[in-house]
């Protein structure tokens, strides 16, 4: 299973009322998230620059029980 993040430049300083911060948070990826991952970064690229903000990828990391 894959996640993803919203990632932006290092340069970039969000504003603290911006509703669209999650700090990066990877979330499983699903269509729902993708496509609101999609809107996240078209409005913050608007804002902030083009590719100022884009869609990270991984593999879900697997967690054994003990």
């Amino acid at each position: 299973m894959k996640q993803i993040c919203v990632n932006w430049r290092s340069s970039v300083v969000h504003d603290e009322d911006d509703e669209h911060c999650d700090d990066g948070l990877w979330v499983p990826e699903t269509p729902a998230a993708r496509r609101e991952a999609q809107v996240i970064c078209e409005v913050q690229n608007a804002i902030y620059g083009h590719g100022s903000h884009w869609i990270e990828e991984r593999e879900a990391l697997l967690l054994r029980s003990a």
